[in-house]
């Protein structure tokens, strides 16, 4: 059976050309443990934003403005799995850091299996 291993990111149909190790935090509702006196735990529940994490290298075709500026978009997560996930209305999300690589994150709806 394969597990992960490496995952394309696309954003408009674009294909980002990320390095490894990208992660996807699906969002949605996320629970906290609320443990009470008499021993028993219960939750709450708050909306949690997904984030997608990538790298990908700096080079010269790369458009780092338009990254930076990037809202309304489709993102797609696609695992070799054969899984894959879309964040709709998403958006960058801190500022983005250039070096020999471009750290990028991306939140947006919670992330629906495609």
């Amino acid at each position: 059976m394969q597990h992960h291993g490496r995952a394309t990111i696309s954003f408009n149909g674009q294909r980002l050309r990320s390095k490894p190790g990208a992660t996807l935090n699906l969002g949605g509702v996320a629970r906290t443990p609320d443990p009470l006196d008499d021993g028993s735990v219960g939750f709450t529940e708050a909306t949690a934003a997904p984030e997608l994490s990538c790298s990908v290298p700096l080079t010269r075709d790369l458009d780092v403005e338009g990254l930076r500026a990037l809202t309304g978009a489709n993102v797609v997560f696609e695992s070799d799995t054969g899984r894959s996930w879309v964040i709709r209305d998403a958006f960058t999300v801190d500022a983005i850091t250039v070096g020999a690589d471009v750290a990028i994150k991306f939140s947006g709806q919670p992330a629906a299996q495609v």
